[in-house]
């Protein structure tokens, strides 16, 4: 009985060295993909392609607003705003009444996880969070299209 307990321990260490081999090779790779910068495409471009670590405490996330299926605005007590990007896309993010984020240690961090709950519980690792600006918070509605851009309207001017 005694061996097969052993047997089985070693076994199951197989399994979650291959396991763990198999998550963290692709995680370097992408990593190092991702590292490239913004290519030169404009300043718009730079939330596709910047990682940031800022990150919040759990205890202060008061709400949340989608931006489309990989990225949503968490705000904290006092209505801070966090650009949070998900590692893939989440089905249907933006019908979502609820979603709850997963941590390890209190604060809501890059490489924590966002749970999606529809019709199958869906776990997304978050690849970064940026804590905005009112200016980067208007900016990203745009960009997003949930905003549109202000028009300024010049005044015309007197003729005499």
């Amino acid at each position: 009985m005694k061996a097969r307990v052993e047997s089985v321990r070693r076994d199951g260490m197989r399994v979650i060295t291959i396991l763990f081999t198999l998550g963290v090779i692709p995680m370097m790779i992408w990593a190092c993909a991702t590292t490239a910068g913004n290519n030169g495409e404009g300043e718009a471009s730079q939330f596709a392609y910047e990682r940031f670590d800022d990150c919040f405490f759990a205890s202060t996330l008061s709400d949340w607003r989608p931006l489309d299926d990989e990225n949503l605005i968490a705000f904290t007590m006092g209505r801070r705003p966090y650009h949070v990007r998900l590692f893939r896309p989440a089905f249907n993010l933006s019908f979502q009444q609820t979603i709850a984020f997963y941590d390890r240690d209190g604060r809501i961090c890059p490489f924590d996880e966002v749970v999606v709950d529809g019709v199958m519980t869906d776990r997304i690792q978050i690849t970064s969070i940026r804590q905005l600006t009112d200016e980067q918070l208007n900016e990203l509605y745009i960009e997003f299209g949930i905003r549109a851009p202000e028009v300024i309207v010049a005044p015309e001017s007197a003729v005499e």
